[in-house]
């Protein structure tokens, strides 16, 4: 009877572990031989900016998971094609992964700049997507987006939106997917700095900029400037009085995305786990607020590889199509 009631306990206790939901990360077998060497991780921008930062902040915690040296190296330089290029003359082995803003992984190859495609990498983990805004200023112009949107209509071609970058770059393309879908033009000023773009904005030389919170962040809460709108596909939290894009009729979400890529090739055991340690790294508390304290948690950003291959594949998809509407497309045939 005992022997009956213990086996009846298992039994119990076994179909209680099994409604347990495991954890992805806790199962995640370690590769045979791999770890054996420090690993090399190449941030496609320089010290201080935000991929370095990023980079730097995951690592901290990664390391101790992965109980192996992780080698930050910056290698900036032609918006992350410098780094990616000399990964792809790497094995690939996961002794060298690339980490930052991944715009050139997409980007780059499309515009002619480098001999590599997207096809060429195996994405690892990403792990922030940030929130751009369409921002003004509190005794500016615009009361809000649908004054913008009038006066665009009503001036076309002279309402001035200040960008970040090149007339082809991130920003940019933020700006024509948004402006394409509800028909206005507008007139993109390029700056190589953000500083400059926001000084610009508060001296009342520009209309309007397209950023992301947390650079303004300072900016907003003593309401030197306004957000009018959020690329997004619903209301953010923090900022709920905000209307989105998709409220005003255009289906433009795009972000500035950051994650880590290794080269295409690399054994799919080892791919999963460095997913599975830098995932448990993001999950540390002190990752979580470096992400809240900048303002870079305002929509989901974590994808496992699979799901961050088929966003970046979306991206080649939205890319190709603005460059070619741009007339500087110089990708695949």
């Amino acid at each position: 009877m005992r022997l009956k009631k213990q086996i009846l306990s298992l039994v119990v206790l076994a179909c209680i572990f099994a409604l347990i939901p495991v954890s992805p990360v806790a199962a995640q077998e370690k590769p045979k031989d791999y770890p054996t060497k420090p690993i090399e991780i190449y941030v496609v921008g320089g010290p201080g900016g935000g991929s370095d930062i990023f980079t730097r902040t995951i690592c901290l915690r990664a390391r101790r998971y992965l109980k192996n040296p992780l080698v930050v190296i910056n290698k900036p330089g032609g918006g992350g094609a410098v780094a990616a290029e000399y990964l792809q003359s790497k094995p690939a082995d996961g002794y060298t992964l690339l980490s930052g803003a991944l715009l050139a992984l997409v980007e780059s190859p499309l515009l002619g700049m480098v001999k590599y495609s997207y096809e060429d990498w195996q994405p690892v983990i990403r792990a922030q997507l940030d929130t751009m805004m369409l921002v003004g200023l509190p005794d500016g112009k615009y009361k809000n987006v649908q004054e913008v949107i009038a006066d665009a209509k009503a001036r076309p071609g002279k309402q001035t939106w200040g960008v970040v970058g090149t007339a082809t770059g991130f920003n940019a393309i933020v700006a024509s997917q948004f402006t394409e879908a509800i028909n206005i033009k507008v007139k993109l000023v390029p700056f190589d700095r953000a500083g400059k773009q926001h000084a610009a904005l508060l001296g009342k030389h520009l209309d309007l900029i397209l950023e992301e919170p947390g650079p303004i962040s300072q900016l907003i809460q003593s309401n030197k400037m306004k957000p009018l709108m959020v690329f997004a596909e619903k209301r953010i939290n923090e900022f709920s009085d905000v209307p989105t894009t998709k409220e005003v009729g255009a289906e433009a979400y795009m972000g500035l995305f950051r994650g880590i890529a290794a080269k295409k090739g690399t054994p799919r055991p080892i791919v999963d786990y460095l997913h599975a340690n830098f995932k448990k790294a993001m999950d540390f508390k002190m990752y979580q607020d470096f992400e809240k304290s900048n303002w870079l948690h305002l929509r989901p950003g974590y994808q496992g590889p699979d799901d961050f291959d088929a966003y970046l594949r979306k991206q080649v998809q939205i890319y190709t199509q603005e460059f070619k509407r741009m007339g500087v497309y110089k990708g695949p045939k």
